[in-house]
This record gives structure tokens, sequence and C-alpha cells, in this order.
């Protein structure tokens, strides 16, 4: 490239979704200093936003921190707490369907 006079073009600084200078509590991280050792037992929770063409979506997803496997996730056009609540609802309909014994009956979805 460098011999035709060509460079890379850096990205452009995107919009910027995050503000963290706002008046909301602040929790602490009560998983830090936890010595995780086995799989669902510390699940992480993120919300971030994905950009379409004309729009941004919020995109809520619930991880096992042991496996780093999604156990639940949700999109939505609006930042409420339905968006978290059903993820970590579907988070919930996964570990119960892979870890109750299969004698125990399980209410139909």
């Amino acid at each position: 490239m460098r011999e035709m006079g060509l460079s890379g073009q850096a990205p452009c600084k995107g919009c910027r979704t995050t503000d963290s200078e706002h008046s909301f509590t602040r929790y602490p991280n009560l998983a830090q200093d936890l010595d995780v050792v086995r799989p669902e037992q510390v699940w992480a929770c993120d919300i971030t936003y994905v950009r379409l063409k004309l729009e941004f979506i919020c995109l809520a997803v619930i991880m096992d921190v042991f496996t780093r496997g999604i156990r639940g996730w949700n999109l939505s056009r609006n930042l409420d707490q339905e968006l978290t609540l059903t993820a970590l609802e579907s988070g919930i309909g996964v570990l119960v369907s892979t870890t109750l014994p299969r004698w125990i009956p399980r209410e139909p979805t």
C-alpha cells in the first residue's frame, strides 16, 4: 500500500452512547473478589446499543461468568425494565430447562 501511496483511514468516532456523568446510584461490584469455580455460580449482565441503518436498538445480555456462555438476551427499541427482565427470564428459562431432572414435570411453553 505504501508503494502505491495508499493509507488506511482511521474509523470515525461514532455517536457516544455512554453517559458516565449521571446522577443515578452507582452500585458496587459484588462479584469482584469472588472466586468463580463452577458454571451458573455468577451471571453478568450488560446493556449495549446496536447501530442499525436508521436507528439504534438496545441489547441486554445475560452471561455465565465461568463458561462465558450467553444465558439470555433481548432486543428492544426501548431502554426500559422490560428489556432487562425479558433477558433475565429467558436466561432463567434456559437454566431450568437444562438443569431439571427429566422426571420433574415442566410447565408447557
